[in-house]
């Protein structure tokens, strides 16, 4: 797997599977039956909104989840820093031993952009 892959797979596995979950679990849960408050304040709330909010909602939610994930991948290329210390990894996968990070961030946005 190349640096390329393994940011389509992010893309897929958190941006989109995520998109799917939150839209199924606000269309298709029964709020009656949620025991959790914040669940059943932000069901209540997601029931008030037109349809045309609720596509809306959904799209600030994979923003959301899109900035997320940049932000995470632009502290493993060097480019975000978090606290006061340097802190430099080096993101390889399976045995390979060349690192895979240094421009994931970018690859990740690049193609948020081109597959959104």
């Amino acid at each position: 797997m190349n640096k390329e892959e393994f940011v389509k797979l992010l893309h897929q596995s958190i941006i989109k599977e995520n998109r799917n979950f939150y839209r199924d679990i606000f269309n298709n849960t029964d709020i009656n039956e949620v025991t959790d408050p914040y669940w059943k304040e932000a069901l209540m709330f997601y029931s008030e909104l037109s349809d045309k909010n609720k596509e809306i909602l959904f799209k600030i939610i994979e923003q959301v989840e899109v900035d997320a994930v940049s932000n995470i991948l632009g502290v493993l290329d060097g480019v975000v820093s978090i606290g006061e210390e340097d802190i430099e990894f080096k993101v390889t996968i399976n045995n390979n031993n060349e690192p895979i990070n240094g421009d994931l961030q970018d690859l990740f946005l690049e193609y948020d952009e081109e597959n959104r």
